[in-house]
């Protein structure tokens, strides 16, 4: 999720309210930087120990066990993989039940969001703290699940106020951002009832930006549809083709038409990107297989355009795999809408992290092709969702997300913890009822 490039210069965040800013303090940060050496110790828990989409047994028993030690009531969705906590005016209801509480329970309720899944990468970082499984925690989320138990920690020390204030925060520690699994089967498994937000809250650390640099932006991130299309055909030896029907080729062809409904069928102006990752047939040089498979993304901004796509997709594939006798199946891998914000709680979350990081530079150039399953939450409640930088000192170490030898800033976890603590008081503050 690399920033774009702009001349614009850094600016300041607009300013909080004043019920706002006397809620949030002047102390978060200190506060988060007293433990900062615990963070420091859980993140390098969870990533030493990466696990991947919806199947996260290690790190939601981690979290649970850290919840636990903060007295935080929780639930967990989506298999025992999602770990939902409750601090303030539903917690009480919620520790004496299963974790969750009636809305009429939980008064305002805002979302914090912290995703803790990990990628198929072999770890090349060559940290002490270096996972050994074969996967890696090359975009940050072991960042965002330790930020987000930092600021459970100075809410929890301020549940007295939340609950004078009739006020609810709700932790979400969510599995499965990366194969865009983990939002939908939260959501599925309830995650927006028991109590139901009215806002929600999410971070993404940069391994490439600096220190107290946060960028934000609507639409911030691009929607996905991913897709796998299996072409049917005949297999047999090399050397007598014309009784066999070749997948192969009629896999080359799909790809190549594929490729034209971009440069043809999309509008110059119009950000669209159709990628092919993945094309799989055969096993031997003198083989015709029965089967080719082809796996790829369509990423874009514009909802209207990209169903248009999805149905040319499927219309362009079965005309070309019936010109080849290559019968296709295309089945759906993912399908996220664009990340699109609320301007008001997005301007009013600037304003709650300028109150607890005065320092930090904000510029307005979140808009990148990647995609995040966050897009679904804020698809349903009004959300924010900022990046934020967590670059090493050493700029040669400055790899980008994904890279096996990507590293981030234990630094960021302190300011993290107080600006996810900061968004909830200072909403809650706006928000009283």
């Amino acid at each position: 999720m690399a920033p774009a490039q702009s001349d614009l210069q850094p600016q300041s965040a607009p300013k909080a309210t004043a019920a706002a800013q006397a809620a949030i303090g002047d102390g978060l940060v200190k506060e988060a930087q007293a433990f900062a050496g615990e963070l420091a110790a859980w993140r390098h828990d969870l990533h030493q120990t990466p696990e991947l989409g919806n199947n996260l047994p290690q790190t939601s028993a981690y979290i649970q066990a850290r919840l636990d030690e903060m007295d935080i009531p929780h639930t967990t969705l989506v298999d025992g993989s999602c770990v939902v906590g409750l601090i303030g005016a539903g917690a009480a209801a919620a520790a004496q039940g299963n974790g969750t509480c009636a809305d009429e329970q939980a008064g305002t309720v805002i979302m914090l969001r912290g995703d803790m899944d990990a990628l198929p990468v072999v770890e090349e970082s060559g940290e002490p703290f270096a996972s050994t499984n074969g996967c890696m925690h090359a975009c940050g989320h072991d960042m965002h699940a330790t930020a987000l138990l930092g600021a459970a920690r100075l809410l929890k020390a301020r549940e007295a106020e939340l609950v004078d204030a009739n006020a609810t925060v709700k932790l979400l520690f969510q599995p499965g951002e990366e194969t865009f699994e983990g939002a939908r089967a939260a959501i599925a498994d309830g995650l927006l009832q028991n109590p139901r937000p009215q806002a929600a809250f999410a971070m993404h650390v940069n391994s490439q930006s600096p220190l107290g640099l946060v960028l934000y932006g609507s639409p911030a991130l691009s929607g996905v549809y991913g897709f796998r299309i299996t072409l049917q055909g005949k297999g047999g030896h090399g050397s007598s083709p014309e009784i066999c029907i070749d997948p192969i080729t009629a896999g080359v062809h799909v790809h190549l038409a594929l490729q034209e409904l971009i440069s043809r069928e999309v509008p110059a102006a119009k950000e669209v990107a159709l990628t092919v990752g993945k094309f799989a047939g055969g096993l031997a040089a003198n083989v015709i297989p029965d089967t080719c498979v082809l796996e790829g993304t369509l990423r874009g901004f514009d909802v209207e355009l990209m169903t248009h796509l999805k149905e040319r997709i499927a219309e362009v594939v079965n005309g070309v795999a019936a010109t080849y006798r290559t019968p296709a199946t295309i089945e759906t891998l993912s399908d996220v809408p664009p990340l699109v914000l609320d301007s008001d709680m997005t301007q009013a979350s600037l304003g709650y992290v300028g109150a607890v990081l005065p320092k930090a530079a904000f510029l307005p150039l979140f808009h990148a092709m990647a995609s995040e399953d966050f897009a679904l939450i804020s698809s349903e409640i009004p959300s924010a969702y900022f990046t934020v930088g967590a670059a090493v000192t050493d700029t040669d170490e400055h790899f980008a997300q994904h890279h096996p030898k990507a590293r981030f800033n234990d630094a960021e976890l302190p300011l993290g913890a107080a600006a996810y603590a900061a968004v909830a008081l200072g909403y809650i503050a706006d928000h009283k009822e």
